[in-house]
């Protein structure tokens, strides 16, 4: 009689899509519910504004650079917390659009998570919510039993 091959450890089957699944279900719904139920504070000091590392190459836009903007903003209760953003500019700005009195959303909860915008549902809210759903399915990958 020849032995049942078995394609992987229970580690691998089961454990790792049910880590990975809940790890992008945690950090996207984060990310969702500060821009869809947080609050909203406003930008009040545009504190450093740095390019970081060096240029891409991206086609027919050659200079492409990672900047990092940091900014202070005013919660609804009239405390400052700080905030930080990292986006993709050109050599010489930023193209962050922050600037004094921009909307930052909050979670009133924990004010130091925070994300320049709105609230509106936008593309990056979509794919926020893509990335959730797509750890939903991993749990379930990972919590379906097998075939005995």
């Amino acid at each position: 009689m020849a032995k049942k091959k078995q394609k992987g450890s229970i580690i691998e089957q089961r454990v790792a899509p049910i880590i990975l699944g809940a790890l992008l279900v945690f950090v996207s719904m984060i990310i969702i519910s500060a821009t869809l139920f947080g609050q909203t504070g406003y930008v009040t000091e545009i504190t450093r504004n740095e390019r970081v590392g060096g240029r891409y190459e991206m086609g027919s836009n050659p200079n492409v650079y990672d900047w990092y903007v940091s900014y202070k903003f005013k919660t609804e209760n009239g405390e400052i917390e700080t905030g930080s953003v990292r986006v993709r500019g050109n050599d010489y700005s930023s193209k962050s659009g922050l600037r004094p009195g921009s909307p930052i959303r909050y979670l009133p909860f924990y004010p130091g998570y925070n994300t320049p915008g709105d609230g509106k549902f936008n593309v990056s809210t979509f794919l926020w919510l893509l990335t959730a759903a797509i750890g939903a399915w991993l749990i379930s990958l990972g919590a379906k039993k097998g075939k005995p």
